[in-house]
């Protein structure tokens, strides 16, 4: 009986049959591209909530005085700054969230269909992300990855 091995790096296993060039895709300026654009998003947004929350940190221990200044009827500065840090997530997440609709997702259909494989069906992939996802666990075909 012949030994196959499971496809590493989470790809499926009918990727191998189905010929698909990994190190071609990577290659390819329309890849180089999308992960640039992500990485100049990703970097300096983590940096930006990075540093932000380290300040939260810092005052909190080194500026007891300051944080602890009322700013209106019992709400201190320490809180507010602690609730703005829900409100850091919640727009970087909007932003990126935006981003993606807007650059990503045109960028790595791009990689796709230069890749030869634009989802399976061209109508399909129109339909937005997870659409081929969705469309294999209606089909049965997800379970046979």
């Amino acid at each position: 009986m012949a030994e196959t091995t499971a496809p590493q790096g989470g790809a499926a296993a009918d990727d191998h049959v189905h010929g698909v060039d990994w190190e071609a895709i990577e290659g390819s300026p329309e890849f180089q591209e999308l992960v640039r654009r992500k990485r100049a998003f990703v970097v300096p947004g983590t940096i930006f909530f990075l540093t932000y929350y380290m300040a939260f940190i810092l005052l909190a221990g080194y500026a007891e005085d300051f944080m602890a200044s009322s700013v209106y009827e019992g709400l201190t500065v320490g809180y507010c700054l602690a609730l703005t840090q829900f409100l850091m997530v919640f727009v970087l997440g909007i932003l990126y969230l935006r981003k993606a609709d807007r650059v990503y997702d045109p960028l790595a259909q791009r990689v796709l269909t230069k890749a030869g494989d634009d989802g399976g069906e061209s109508g399909r992939a129109a339909e937005g992300r997870f659409a081929r996802r969705e469309a294999d666990a209606a089909t049965g075909s997800e379970g046979t990855r």
